[in-house]
């Protein structure tokens, strides 16, 4: 085991309650609650003894106990289990929109009971494992807050953020393209995703994961729910006298409840489009106020789903909410038909023809899956939606603005990491008596999947060349520090690979459809999943687990968790009726599939060439790249000039990025946001600061963790096995507007096509 037990306990407060064990160590980490909420004796920086973040302090101990069980049986046990089950779940509702990912808060949450349970029942017995030691698999018959962090790793590095984004490959292929796929091609996709995204994040982890400033907010609640449950801890804030274990179990039973009608009973409570409801089938305000193919203007939703769709906002800073271009720019492209936009819905994840259908992409593919170009010459260029043409311009610019403003503002704490030189925070310096993992472990594990990865497109049908491998995966070595760095300090996604990785696979393997894609997931995806994992290594270094245990758990779970959710793909694709269909009973409608495919028709099949070139319709999106690279430098000068704070806050890859999931995220699911955002972490953060200290990241994990968990039983109680709830107007309002119906803002014209002249587009 990793674990050494010293003379004495390490600790860092006097304030904190002594708890021990006769077996010499504490019986849990408790963060001192009274401090933090009335600020008692507060020295902030990285020297001190305490984390120079409020939101930090509030949650993560500062306290620790090297000595504490880790690698036990019943950890083992529960995470292996909730891993597999977590993935599972998660992938299935991940082809339904809208979604409820089941995140790892609920696995967070379930795992308590089931670990103090086998703490009682496994017996105290010592295995003697030979030249590896003797193993004591139930010691202290007592369920720690490190066994419980780990479990927590097992369930999300599976779990992420609903599905591995290779699953929707899969999708696209196998329900959108019709291509015949081999199931030996899904699982090696997926897992050589994930287990390279998990490489590449051990090897950036003293960038993304040491760092005091890398806090990864999206970890708060995770550390604020654990603390929680394990420390009886409390002090009075603001007059709440409740602690913080009754306000979750308070809060999670009122969402879990409150969603059966939204998410049921009153669906019209989700899609809370009044203003549609009044005036059905006048367009323009059913495009400006419509959630479902209009802006969503109104932020006004009841449905907690709908508001977290992207993230959660109570985890998020104030400053880090951006949408400006999404609500300015967008309608004045539709309403001047740019594009001609004019003639399809405002907002939408589909790809149409000069016709305003769906493209039909079999009418222009070959049967080994190429573009039939004289085909495609006689039936239409693809058309996209205003949200869906602008949404690539504003990726366009992310992609060049993250790697300038990273390198700008904070390339010497990267040089000061490369020196060694980098100061360590309390947590950092607790972190310090357990061994290191080896860099060359996640080595060795890049370079394997690297080799398989090239095997896997040489033996199966993927169009995909050796060196198209060795490209995808150098995307990654760039952009993995500079994404990650902006997500851990923001909890803002800014990772715009896919499109880049599109792009360019789309001019190297154009009319190659599967290539492009498989060379955008092997781009895309890394970054992606390695977040993840960096995410749940910072929340192992907040708890101080064993950085070799953590590699040991999320390795294991990887590999668990890729191959469950390959296989939950292929048999929902195989046996739900109507599955990835718009109109399917049960909303499996596929989101993530639909988007990469659409994507895939525009960057794999026709080909940017045709698309984005000089001369060709949207060429002036290019643009955008040098865009986004010059603006950060504007701003750096300014502040170098003017040494004013405002232009040192100005973060250009959060305003480029800030529609990062649309679609299929639509407009609602920002301006929902954005309300909840401002009243909690501006308004409340500024008028009840002691409040929001002790309450605000509990309240996050409750209501994900409510709704989740309901969601899960309305399906397998309700809808899987063929109930109905009684078909009524609050189920059905929403529907019936030129919102519902996606209705364009022009007729088609008489000659019943719209576009450039026929046969000009070849």
């Amino acid at each position: 085991m990793d674990i050494k037990s010293p003379e004495k306990p390490t600790r860092t407060s006097d304030d904190v309650e002594e708890a021990e064990f006769g077996h010499g160590h504490l019986q849990q980490l408790e963060v001192d609650v009274d401090k933090v909420v009335h600020e008692k004796n507060i020295i902030v920086g990285d020297e001190a003894d305490t984390s120079p973040f409020p939101e930090v302090r509030a949650v993560v101990p500062e306290v620790d106990d090297p000595g504490m069980p880790v690698n036990t049986l019943r950890m083992w046990i529960i995470g292996i289990v909730f891993t597999m089950l977590g993935s599972g779940i998660n992938m299935f509702f991940s082809m339904r929109y809208p979604s409820v990912h089941i995140v790892s808060l609920v696995a967070e949450l379930l795992a308590y009971p089931c670990g103090v349970f086998l703490a009682h029942a496994i017996p105290d017995w010592t295995v003697n494992l030979g030249r590896f030691g003797r193993w004591n698999i139930n010691p202290d018959k007592h369920f720690n807050i490190k066994e419980h962090v780990l479990i927590t790793i097992m369930a999300n590095v599976s779990i992420g953020y609903g599905s591995a984004d290779a699953t929707s490959i899969i999708q696209a292929a196998k329900a959108f393209y019709n291509f015949d796929i081999k199931p030996g091609f899904s699982v090696l996709l997926v897992l050589c995703c994930q287990i390279l995204g998990f490489g590449i994040a051990g090897l950036c982890a003293p960038w993304l994961v040491e760092p005091s400033n890398i806090v990864w907010p999206g970890v708060l609640s995770n550390a604020a729910l654990l603390s929680t449950l394990h420390s009886r801890a409390n002090a009075i804030a603001n007059g709440w006298k409740i602690t913080r274990l009754r306000f979750f179990m308070i809060a999670m039973a009122g969402a879990f409840a409150w969603y059966f009608f939204p998410g049921l009973i009153f669906v019209g409570l989700s899609y809370f489009t009044w203003l549609c409801w009044i005036l059905p089938n006048n367009r323009v305000v059913n495009q400006l106020f419509g959630f479902q193919t209009g802006l969503g203007l109104s932020p006004i939703t009841f449905d907690w789903s709908q508001v977290a769709f992207n993230t959660n906002p109570l985890l998020s800073p104030f400053w880090a909410g951006f949408a400006v271009f999404f609500w300015g720019v967008v309608p004045a492209i539709y309403y001047t038909n740019t594009w001609y936009t004019g003639y399809l819905p405002l907002m939408t994840a589909d790809v149409y023809d000069n016709t305003g259908a769906e493209y039909n992409t079999t009418a222009v593919v070959n049967p080994d899956g190429t573009l039939n170009v004289g085909k495609y010459a006689s039936y239409s260029p693809p058309f996209l939606s205003a949200t869906f043409a602008f949404v690539y311009g504003l990726a366009f610019a992310s992609i060049t603005a993250v790697i300038v403003h990273v390198y700008l503002w904070h390339w010497d704490e990267i040089w000061a990491i490369v020196k060694g030189k980098a100061p360590l925070d309390i947590h950092g310096r607790l972190m310090r008596v357990y061994k290191k993992t080896p860099w060359w472990w996640y080595g060795v594990l890049t370079v394997l999947m690297f080799v398989l990865s090239v095997v896997m497109v040489e033996i199966y049908e993927t169009q995909l060349p050796v060196y198209g491998v060795v490209l995808a995966l150098l995307i990654p070595a760039v952009y993995m520090i500079p994404c990650g760095m902006v997500q851990g300090i923001t909890n803002v996604d800014a990772n715009q690979l896919n499109v880049l990785a599109e792009f360019i696979g789309g001019y190297m393997f154009a009319g190659r459809p599967m290539a492009n894609m498989i060379f955008k997931t092997l781009s895309e995806d890394v970054v992606s999943q390695g977040i993840f994992f960096a995410q749940d290594m910072k929340l192992g270094h907040y708890l101080k687990v064993p950085p070799r245990t953590v590699f040991a758990a999320q390795g294991i779970a990887t590999v668990l968790g890729a191959l469950t959710q390959a296989g939950v793909t292929l048999w929902m694709l195989g046996n739900i009726r109507g599955i990835c269909t718009e109109d399917q009973p049960s909303q499996f409608s596929c989101p993530n599939g639909r988007t990469v495919f659409s994507s895939s028709v525009v960057w794999g099949l026709i080909g940017p060439g045709r698309l984005y070139s000089v001369g060709k319709i949207y060429s002036s999106l290019l643009h955008f790249f040098w865009i986004g690279a010059l603006m950060p430098i504007l701003t750096w000068l300014l502040y170098k000039r003017t040494k004013q704070t405002f232009w040192k806050r100005v973060n250009w890859p959060l305003i480029f990025v800030g529609t990062w999931n649309v679609p299929p995220a639509t407009g609602i699911n920002y301006s929902s946001w954005f309300l909840v955002n401002l009243i909690f972490n501006n308004q409340i953060y500024k008028r009840a600061s002691a409040w929001w200290t002790k309450y605000n990241y509990i309240l996050a994990a409750a209501l994900d963790t409510g709704t989740a968990l309901s969601g899960i039983v309305i399906f397998f109680c309700i809808s899987y096995p063929g109930a109905v709830f009684p078909d009524w107007w609050g189920n059905t309002v929403y529907q019936n507007t030129d919102d519902g119906n996606g209705t364009p803002y022009l007729s088609m014209p008489v000659s019943g096509t719209f576009g450039p002249p026929n046969g000009t587009w070849s």
